[in-house]
């Protein structure tokens, strides 16, 4: 099992861990699992988009910012393409790209408050509909992963400055 898929199962497992009062440590790495699960899916995909060597694969992982995907996705979720490949808006983008943006944007907030923000609490409801949110990204991503926009927003992680230059 790939650790992003890992990563989801454990989500799911924390957020219900505790049959009656679920405990705030389990909700909270639950919400940072949910993250984490999306995160490696995307650094994943663009990675072997390179290399097949696992080895090589992890290297190329590393690579990744948090900060430029949540930049890049944050373009991407509003239909954004970098000028290089079109106009603002011109071209029609997927939905369902749209969402798997959109969820990277949101999660990673989520795993911030999560982490971070020690006056936030989750309720189980709300750790669960975070780890739906990340299952339906995993399933618009399986219906999109080779289409050219998909392949795209993958590029943008490592080259969003480059191709969004005014030339």
């Amino acid at each position: 099992m790939s650790l992003h898929a890992e990563l989801l199962k454990q989500a799911k497992h924390l957020a219900m861990r505790e049959s009656r009062r679920p405990r705030q440590a389990s909700l909270c790495r639950a919400v940072s699992s949910a993250y984490y699960a999306i995160f490696h899916l995307l650094t994943f995909e663009a990675s072997r988009r390179f290399v097949k060597d696992r080895h090589l694969l992890a290297r190329i992982n590393r690579t990744y910012n948090h900060a430029e995907m949540r930049k890049v996705s944050r373009e991407f979720m509003i239909g954004h393409c970098p000028r290089a490949i079109g106009a603002k808006g011109s071209l029609a983008m997927p939905p369902t790209l749209m969402n798997v943006a959109k969820t990277f944007v949101d999660l990673q907030e989520a795993r911030h408050e999560a982490d971070y923000n020690l006056s936030k609490s989750f309720t189980r409801q709300e750790a669960l509909a975070i780890v739906r949110r990340v299952e339906q990204a995993f399933v618009d991503w399986s219906g999109i992963r080779q289409d050219d926009f998909a392949r795209t927003y993958l590029g943008c992680f490592l080259l969003w400055d480059k191709w969004d230059k005014e030339r």
